[in-house]
């Protein structure tokens, strides 16, 4: 089966909610930025073909020379290629751009990863592309282990939903070529604000699987998930080996 992949990794956010002057995907760790881990591991998925990095205009060289380094330390310099392009203003707008340099590229899937997603495992994430190749559609997340309350106006609980059907939505997140631009193509005037991508599909009708993560898959959004992601690098010293 053809599982070939091409990967959007939006970077052209700043993350204000970490309160420094710096976005968080360069910020460093071990001194290397949190930005290198990720598409390094990324580089390490035999599947993938292609990454897409959007990023802010000014941002375009240093990310440029942070690719370069993480694919050519992954041994796939001569079999990865690697594009990084101007973002747009909001995380769905760097999507669509980077889907626009993807859908004519001999790929069969998309995928989409954030950028301060390093911990993610390689295993699940391949698991999510196979899925993905048999259904069209798959993304990894992990079940709440807390009791979710809707809250309405006044913070004023207006249900408490079934904890077993709640499950939190992780990437990378994985879809058929032309399931995810027929997805994007189609919202059009009814264009919505998506925090995710499995949303634009779901938006368009179509079934979304989910594949089991792990909560070492933290999105790094605060201080104290860089140091999360530190005592894991040490914890894990083979975390940048193909599992």
């Amino acid at each position: 089966m053809d599982l070939s992949t091409g990967v959007i990794v939006p970077s052209a956010g700043w993350g204000r909610r970490m309160g420094v002057d710096t976005p968080k995907q360069y910020l460093p760790v071990q001194g290397k930025p949190v930005l290198f881990y990720t598409l390094y591991r990324l580089s390490l998925i035999k599947e993938v073909c292609y990454i897409v990095i959007t990023a802010s205009e000014k941002a375009i060289p240093e990310v440029r020379e942070i690719a370069d380094e993480a694919v050519a330390e992954a041994g796939r310099h001569s079999q990865l290629k690697v594009d990084v392009v101007a973002g747009g203003k909001e995380r769905m707008d760097s999507v669509g751009i980077g889907l626009d340099h993807l859908k004519n590229r001999s790929i069969r899937l998309v995928m989409v990863h954030d950028a301060v997603r390093p911990c993610f495992s390689l295993e699940q994430t391949e698991k999510a592309i196979q899925v993905a190749a048999d259904t069209g559609a798959a993304i990894l997340a992990i079940p709440s282990r807390d009791t979710v309350k809707l809250v309405g106006p006044e913070s004023v609980i207006r249900a408490t939903l079934k904890r077993e059907e709640v499950w939190l939505a992780q990437t990378p997140q994985v879809f058929q070529k032309e399931v995810f631009v027929k997805a994007y193509s189609e919202l059009g005037a009814e264009r919505f604000h998506a925090t995710d991508d499995a949303s634009v599909v779901e938006h368009s009708g179509y079934p979304v699987v989910v594949v089991p993560g792990s909560e070492d898959n933290l999105k790094i959004t605060y201080l104290s998930d860089l140091v999360f992601f530190e005592n894991w690098l040490k914890q894990h010293p083979k975390a940048n080996k193909p599992e």
